[in-house]
């Protein structure tokens, strides 16, 4: 996961593209590890703001409302950081908050997280990197809202050896269309 990130992440800021993290701080910290491995001095990035880091569950914290995004906290917290990164450029995003939702089994919550961040979107150029965890779709019967949560992406990619993955979305497939996917 952190290398696919990591190269993710490279590659905008390589185009000089500003980022931003909402992740897990063990994921913050791996990501953070390859792309100094790489070559990025996160310290300066930061500094300049090319690079902001956010804890994925305390950035959730301030969206929830009553166990679901409230769509103006989620403007006010993340759009208007978009907005400001994206004044330097197409902006390079990796989140994992919808994959905090569905470990916790919010999975309405969880698509409609997915549902603002595409709103968002529509208005500021941004490239969004989603991270979810197949296992935590794991039941069949979560397949309908991982296939929900898929449509509002462009492409979907899953690691060739995640099994479960692979059976969840062929079964959502199998129920109907969903958006392009890429494989």
């Amino acid at each position: 996961m952190a290398e696919s990130v990591a190269s993710f992440l490279l590659a905008g800021f390589r185009r000089g593209e500003p980022l931003m993290v909402v992740a897990t701080p063990e994921h913050r910290e791996l990501i953070t590890q390859k792309l100094e491995e790489a070559g990025v001095n996160i310290r300066q990035a930061v500094m300049a703001s090319r690079l902001v880091m956010l804890d994925a569950a305390q950035t959730l914290e301030k969206v929830m409302r009553q166990d679901l995004p409230s769509r103006i906290a989620f403007e006010e917290i993340a759009g208007t950081l978009v907005a400001q990164l994206a004044k330097q450029g197409r902006l390079c995003i990796y989140g994992e908050m919808v994959d905090v939702l569905a470990a916790r089994g919010q999975y309405k919550a969880a698509y409609q997280l997915e549902v603002l961040w595409s709103a968002l979107g529509r208005r500021e150029p941004f490239t969004l990197f989603c991270g979810y965890s197949s296992s935590h779709f794991g039941d069949p019967k979560t397949a309908t809202i991982l296939g929900k949560i898929c449509e509002t992406h462009s492409r979907v990619h899953r690691k060739k050896d995640d099994l479960l993955a692979e059976f969840l979305l062929e079964r959502q497939d199998a129920r109907g269309p969903r958006g392009s996917t890429g494989s």
